[in-house]
């Protein structure tokens, strides 16, 4: 399975132990006030800052944290990086588990329940990457992340999986994408990183469906999370 993409952190003796382990989570990084004070105006009841804990419970123990991503072309493995993008791998696990609250429609109620079942691939760039996410046609589930970017993320390998965001700062949320080029070097900076998938023949077939028939994107049938050693 290809590496996940992490900054090397210092490991100072005042952190625990287990923001310094390979696969383990860092602490979150201070919020972001404008964020904050975004979703809580939105009204959503985490504020944009889901926590790691709660996206995790009842999960096995063990440090390595991995979905499985049943589509309509296949299966596809991948591996988060809380030790570098905890905030976003608190989001995507808990949106993919059904406990992180968002929004269906603006304005609506906050509801739970398996965000990520269901809904299409709904946009490709030609040789670069194939994005989800989006329930109906509503870009937003209601809330906005803080981004994590920072130096040592790089788009340089196939099959990075990264948040989607309409191109301002911590604009993003639930859509993500996965890369289908080795080299993408002008998201550098843009867009944050939060684990690696394998399957590129999946992939890449995603990203031929949805370019060939956008009227009738491939779907995600079923998010699964693990974690183990």
């Amino acid at each position: 399975m290809l590496a996940p993409v992490r900054t090397r952190w210092i490991c100072l003796a005042s952190l625990v132990v287990a923001a310094c382990r390979p696969g383990g989570p860092r602490p979150f990084a201070p919020p972001v006030p404008a964020v904050v004070a975004a979703n809580q105006a939105a009204g959503d009841p985490h504020a944009g800052r889901f926590s790691y804990e709660e996206a995790v419970a009842g999960l096995a123990e063990g440090p390595v944290l991995r979905v499985e991503i049943e589509t309509d072309a296949g299966m596809i493995h991948c591996r988060l990086d809380p030790a570098s993008a905890p905030i976003a791998v608190a989001n995507f696990v808990g949106l993919a588990r059904g406990l992180r609250a968002f929004q269906v429609a603006a304005d609506g109620p906050w509801e739970r329940g398996p965000f990520y079942d269901g809904v299409p691939f709904h946009r490709a760039e030609p040789g670069q990457f194939v994005q989800a996410g989006r329930r109906g046609e509503r870009e937003s589930p209601g809330f906005r992340l803080q981004d994590e970017m920072s130096i040592g993320h790089a788009f340089d390998r196939i099959g990075l999986l990264a948040l989607a965001n309409s191109g301002a700062p911590h604009s993003s949320a639930a859509q993500f994408f996965i890369t289908t080029a080795p080299s993408l070097g002008h998201l550098n900076g843009k867009h944050t990183i939060f684990g690696s998938c394998d399957d590129e023949d999946v992939v890449r077939e995603l990203e031929r469906r949805v370019l060939a028939d956008p009227r009738a994107p491939p779907r995600i049938r079923v998010v699964r999370v693990t974690r183990g050693p």
